[in-house]
């Protein structure tokens, strides 16, 4: 059993190795602008916003990668129905994504990316002419009919060239859950630009 053991552990310690000689791992910083909305069944209009954070990319192979990163991301949406409400939760977001990277030479390349992305709301308002509530609250529970949700999981993709290091980045992102405990609840999604820089 003990000599059964110390094969396995061989065994794992070498994959792992391998895996670290196969690939490549890479860090950078993301910044960019939002325009989000809510799909409600009630008139609205999307919201600008802004996310920001790091990201890490490994590479499987010379053309396929997985992406990952942590990044504060400002949703919302704004001018629902004729009380003019508008809200802004802001997110945690951890975006998980397989990818194919195409080089045109060795400066210069393209890429297309998709995968899950899980989110945690962590801030937000509501406000209207009547001032503005904790979007989380139960004051905005009680405008909005139901209690919005902290939780947030989706799809996204994204699409994108990269210069040097230097990543010019366009995605869209589509909840799946719903934003209140409504049967009509809307989903946010989300239109993006981005930049992102690799060390």
């Amino acid at each position: 059993m003990k000599k059964l053991f110390a094969i396995a552990i061989m065994a794992l310690t070498c994959i792992q190795i391998s895996a670290q000689e196969a690939g490549q791992m890479r860090f950078g910083a993301t910044a960019g602008m939002n325009i989000s909305t809510a799909n409600l069944e009630a008139s609205h209009s999307s919201k600008i916003g802004f996310h920001a954070g790091i990201k890490g990319e490994y590479n499987f192979t010379e053309n396929v990668f997985l992406n990952a990163g942590l990044q504060y991301s400002m949703r919302g949406v704004k001018d629902v129905t004729e009380y003019k409400l508008k809200w802004n939760p802001g997110y945690i977001e951890l975006p998980i994504h397989v990818g194919y990277r195409y080089a045109f030479n060795e400066t210069v390349k393209a890429f297309v990316e998709a995968g899950p992305y899980f989110g945690i709301a962590v801030s937000g308002k509501m406000s209207g002419d009547g001032g503005s509530v904790d979007l989380f609250s139960d004051e905005a529970t009680s405008i909005l009919g139901g209690k919005y949700k902290r939780f947030e999981m989706g799809i996204g993709g994204a699409v994108g060239v990269e210069f040097s290091g230097v990543q010019l980045r366009v995605g869209y992102d589509y909840a799946l859950t719903k934003l209140c405990d409504l049967s009509n609840s809307g989903r946010n999604s989300n239109l993006y630009v981005g930049l992102a820089y690799m060390f």
